[in-house]
């Protein structure tokens, strides 16, 4: 028989096991759409951007096109940043370092996009860089002219 005291445990027990198990993993569950999103937009954004830069020759049409790629996906352009051939990810307006476009050569380019820990309706919580590095070649026989 249990002792009059031990009555009432099974409603502070639950209210531990609601905010110490359900939340956190709530949490977890609502923030792995934002993030696999993020990651997608990342790797696809760093293939067309270095994809474009070899077609046209020029960085800034690269840039323009992750711009513009960024802007459709409702990415502000100070969640967004681009490096060229190694070069530290800077800003769009202006992004770090260049490769040369001579045929044969290699183009590298490095995406970063900010993705928040935990989405809220009143903010973000915390975030993070997630990164995608696409290489592509510059056509050996291509009109460089």
């Amino acid at each position: 028989m249990a002792a009059v005291r031990d009555k009432g445990h099974a409603a502070v027990e639950f209210a531990l096991a609601v905010v110490v198990l359900l939340v956190p993993a709530a949490l977890v569950v609502t923030a792995f759409g934002p993030w696999s999103e993020r990651r997608v937009f990342a790797e696809s954004a760093a293939a067309e951007t270095a994809r474009v830069a070899v077609v046209e020759l020029e960085h800034a049409a690269g840039v323009a096109v992750l711009t513009q790629s960024a802007s459709n996906h409702g990415l502000d352009a100070d969640m967004v940043r681009v490096g060229w051939c190694g070069a530290n990810p800077g800003p769009l307006d202006s992004p770090g370092g260049s490769c040369p476009m001579i045929r044969g050569s290699s183009v590298e380019v490095r995406v970063d996009v900010w993705t928040p820990m935990v989405s809220t309706p009143w903010g973000a919580v915390g975030g993070l860089w997630i990164t995608a590095t696409h290489i592509e070649p510059v056509d050996l026989y291509r009109s460089l002219g």
